[in-house]
Order: structure tokens, then C-alpha cells, then sequence
């Protein structure tokens, strides 16, 4: 009796696993397409992979033949065509980076990092800035406000950011059209206002953005709002006090203004700035600004004000060194150094 059921368990398993083999050999012919998807998409992910090792050690070229007989395989895999866009990037091959980031984005229209790339590369490589403000608008419009679960994962810091970061590629986007619409044409300043509403979108997001500032603060010394400029390169300034454009541009700014005093000393901090490679052409034309600036001065009575001014700005011999092509205070100084090159501006009242 346990024989008979021996054998019966054994019929019925190998009738089983015939059935299960015939289904499967049927399942080839209805779900075909599905396993030959399967196979490419293995096949993809396999180049991928390569192509990742090879991005990662800089050998570019492989990379992008990686990548690409990935997609050949599997065209979904948006993370495959956006490093390929950025290779090329690299290679300046500016119309294929935006194919490979458009395909992307085809497939995964919420990869934001990626959309961010193509509107850079639209504005700033290409001059079409219509597109690039489009795919800002993409990023800002997005619903999501970020995922917060405690103690697990939390997006909403990189959310924000990401938005701060669409609203000043935006501006910067709105300026370049400024620019191409010519100086002062009714357009320009159009343009102009929009950058300046996109900074300050900007700035809701990304707190304390030198970048944000400063370009608001060009944006605004362009349109002839000078009040606001001033105190938008002030805010750059202090968020950053050593880079020489803030100081540069606000200088300028100050000197249309006739603000004599305050553009000559912005005038001596840009020169301590000034990078070694360009410092002969820079330091020729500052310092020729600064002349016509004392001289503003002495016409306006300033005499004994330059005179105490040589006096309170002269730092001994021993305190100054020369570092990566700057002329700045010794080490035992630099925190003064960052002190001193701060904005000290402030608006005087106006007289009734």
C-alpha cells in the first residue's frame, strides 16, 4: 500500500512539473514581449553598471559607449541618460547633452537635478532662454513639498532648495534675455524686473545665498534702482567679504551715486582682491578710477579727509603677505582682515 502511494506521489509530481513547464513554454508565446523587455532591461542595467565604474574613474569615453549600449537595451533608464548628458557636457557637445537629458526627463519627468542641467545648459551654453525658463517653471510647479518621515528619510531640506535654486537659474535666465534685447530697450527692462522677481522668489528658499544676493544686487544696479543695489551688494558683501566683484560693482555703483568716500574705499578693498593672473590690467584701470575719485573728493573740500585717511589705513610692513595671488594680512590677522573688508555703507538721510 505505501509503494502504490509512492508511485502516485511521484506521477502526480512529475504531472506537475510538466504542467508547470508547458505553461511556461505557452507563457513564452503570449507574455513574449514581456521577457525579451526582461532581458534587454538586464542587459541595460549590466551597461549601466560598467558605465557607472567608468564614470566614476573619469574614463569618459568608455563611459558613454557603456551608456549607450545600455540604452540600446533599456531606453527608461533615465539615471543612464543623464550621466550621459553630462559627459557631454564635458565633451562641450552641448546638442547631444540636451537629447540625452530630454530622454531622460521622457521617462522620469520628476528628476528634478536633471531638469536643473538641461535649463543651465539651454541658458547658459545654447542662449535659449525661453526653454530654460520653461524647465524652471517645471521645478517650481512641482507639487511636492518634500517627504518628512522622523527618523527615516527626510527630502524637504533639498526640496527647498532645489525651488531656490529654479527661481535663480530663472533670474539669470530672464537677465541673459535682458542683455540680448540690447541696453535700456522697453523689453530689457521687462526682462530686468522679472530677474529681479525671481531673485527675490529665490530668496525665500536659500538663505544667505551670496550669489542670490549679488545678482539681485546687478540686477537692480541695471534697472537704476541703486538704494536697493546698495544694500544688496552690502548683504553679498558680508556673506562673502573676499570676492572682488561685490566689492568691484558696488564700487561702481557708489561712485554713479557720488558717494566719493564710500566708492574709495570700496575701490581699496577690491584691490586687495584682485587675482594675480588679471592684476596688471585691473590694478592699471582701479587705480585710475581712484584718482578721479580723489579728486572728486579734494573739489568737495575733502583735503584733511584724505590725509587721515593714508594715516588710518596704513598697516605695518610685517602684517602683509602675498597669498594665491592676493595681497592680504598675515594669518594671525585674517579674521580682522574679514572684519575690514565687510560692508560699512550706510544710506544718509536724505536733507528736507
Amino acid at each position: 500500500m505505501n509503494l502504490i502511494i509512492k508511485i502516485l506521489k511521484l506521477k502526480i509530481t512529475r504531472i506537475i512539473l510538466l504542467l508547470l513547464f508547458l505553461s511556461f513554454v505557452l507563457s513564452l508565446f503570449i507574455f513574449k514581449g514581456w521577457y525579451v523587455k526582461q532581458y534587454n532591461k538586464g542587459v541595460g542595467f549590466y551597461y549601466v553598471n560598467k558605465g557607472d565604474n567608468a564614470y566614476r574613474n573619469r574614463k569618459y569615453q568608455k563611459a558613454v559607449d557603456f551608456y549607450r549600449a545600455a540604452l540600446s537595451h533599456y531606453p527608461e533608464h533615465s539615471g543612464a541618460s543623464c550621466n550621459l548628458g553630462n559627459i557631454y557636457v564635458s565633451f562641450e557637445n552641448y546638442y547631444e547633452a540636451v537629447n540625452a537629458y530630454e530622454n531622460a526627463l521622457k521617462y522620469s519627468p520628476d528628476y528634478i537635478s536633471c531638469r536643473m542641467d538641461l535649463g543651465i545648459i539651454l541658458a547658459e551654453k545654447m542662449a535659449d532662454y525661453d526653454r530654460a525658463i520653461q524647465e524652471y517653471g517645471k521645478i517650481i510647479n512641482t507639487n511636492s513639498n518634500g517627504i518628512d518621515i522622523p527618523l527615516v528619510y527626510n527630502n524637504k531640506k533639498t526640496t527647498k532648495i532645489n525651488k531656490g535654486r529654479a527661481y535663480y537659474n530663472m533670474g539669470l535666465a530672464y537677465r541673459g534675455k535682458a542683455v540680448y534685447m540690447g541696453d535700456r530697450s522697453a523689453f530689457a527692462i521687462k526682462y530686468l524686473e522679472k530677474a529681479r522677481e525671481s531673485y527675490l522668489e529665490a530668496l525665500k528658499y536659500l538663505e544667505n545665498d551670496f550669489d542670490t544676493y549679488y545678482n539681485l544686487a546687478l540686477t537692480e544696479h541695471l534697472l537704476g534702482d541703486y538704494n536697493d543695489a546698495s544694500k544688496n551688494y552690502c548683504n553679498a558683501i558680508n556673506i562673502n567679504p573676499e570676492n572682488f566683484e561685490a566689492h568691484y560693482n558696488f564700487a561702481l555703483l557708489l561712485r554713479t551715486m557720488r558717494k566719493n568716500k564710500e566708492a574709495l574705499a570700496e575701490f581699496e578693498k577690491s584691490t586687495m582682491l584682485i587675482d594675480a593672473s588679471t592684476r596688471e590690467n585691473k590694478d592699471t584701470y582701479i587705480f585710475g578710477i581712484m584718482s578721479e575719485i580723489k579728486r572728486r573728493i579734494l573739489n568737495e573740500g575733502g583735503h584733511e579727509y584724505l590725509l587721515q585717511r593714508i594715516d588710518l589705513t596704513s598697516v605695518p610692513a610685517e602684517d602683509i603677505v602675498y597669498s594665491q595671488g592676493k595681497v592680504m594680512l598675515s594669518k594671525q590677522k585674517e579674521v580682522n582682515m574679514k572684519e575690514f573688508l565687510k560692508c560699512k555703507y550706510t544710506e544718509e538721510p536724505e536733507e528736507k
